[in-house]
């Protein structure tokens, strides 16, 4: 590249390649018959742009991959989860129309409480910590212990991510839950991981050993315990994140969804309320099939199957 070349402002050269990319296209076009005929221009202009969506995210993963260097757990999470509040940013009828697959996913995800059993792991631990230094400890601390490792094991058992299929914007909002929801597990699956290696490999062999060693059962319990610290905080971000996918799957307050084909989705547990609305050959079944929810904000909650009762007109 010449000397004046590169000094050129990177605009000028923008404009430049822009104008030869529309030269090469034209006469492709032209080479072939000409511009095809638009049938559906619409539809077109949809699958052009979801196929430049796509290729734009290949090159931005593709960029920051060769950019990044070494990267950390922290910095590959941060990167992959939304900021608050994001889902229930997405348009109401791609969250109404894919709420089962959000709320399978979320399940998935969140086959046990493990926020009370990382709970339960720690306060095991502290009890543990206590005893050791006042050199007592109890007969069930050594079964109470495997009991935090068996449960540790089943936290362990999370699903792993799911890469779903490439589709337009449905399943990109499916896509967008799955991986929020697996950063979350994978970071929580790696501290319980380290925790649970420390507790069987190193803990667990004191009590087997010809005599108890206080001091060196008091250092291993006291790293185990800021462990599982750093593994119960995990689990409650778990589930903020699944009680954030439930939220932007229930809550269809103010929503328009008059141009939504309702038939075939599950509409139970759905909130919504007077500023909400429905396509009008569901209205009235919508009204039928709803209850006032106990928050007293004019809130409603659709049921299983029509109500007896009447929903109140000033609702």
């Amino acid at each position: 590249m010449s000397s004046d070349r590169a000094a050129e402002p990177l605009d000028t050269l923008l404009a430049r390649a822009h104008e030869q990319l529309g030269i090469a296209v034209y006469d492709g076009l032209m080479s072939r018959g000409g511009p095809p005929e638009l049938r559906d221009p619409e539809q077109v202009l949809g699958r052009m742009l979801a196929a430049v969506h796509r290729r734009t995210g290949d090159a931005v993963v593709t960029r920051l991959g060769r950019n990044r260097r070494g990267p950390s757990a922290a910095v590959v999470a941060g990167s992959a989860a939304p900021a608050d509040g994001l889902l229930m940013q997405r348009p109401a009828s791609v969250r109404l129309k894919y709420r089962e697959q959000a709320m399978n996913c979320a399940r998935r995800y969140w086959p046990l409480n493990v926020e009370t059993v990382m709970g339960r792991a720690v306060e095991a631990v502290q009890d543990l910590i206590a005893g050791l230094e006042e050199e007592r400890l109890s007969d069930t601390t050594c079964d109470r212990l495997l009991r935090v490792s068996s449960s540790m094991g089943r936290v362990l058992a999370l699903p792993e991510h799911v890469q779903l299929p490439l589709a337009l914007a449905g399943y990109d909002y499916v896509q967008e839950v799955e991986d929020y929801l697996s950063t979350c597990t994978e970071r929580l699956v790696a501290q319980v991981r380290r925790s649970k290696q420390l507790l069987d490999s190193e803990l667990s062999p004191y009590f087997y050993g010809p005599e108890v060693s206080w001091l060196g059962m008091l250092e291993v319990s006291q790293d185990l315990g800021d462990d599982l610290d750093l593994a119960h905080r995990e689990a409650l971000s778990l589930s903020r994140a699944v009680a954030e996918v439930e939220e932007a799957s229930t809550d269809f307050r103010g929503a328009d969804l008059q141009q939504v084909n309702l038939d075939g989705v599950d509409l139970e547990g759905i909130r919504w309320d007077a500023s909400t609305s429905w396509p009008s050959e569901w209205t009235e079944r919508i009204w039928e099939a709803s209850l006032a929810a106990s928050t007293g904000e004019g809130e409603l909650v659709v049921g299983a199957k029509p109500s007896d009762s009447t929903v109140p007109a000033d609702i």
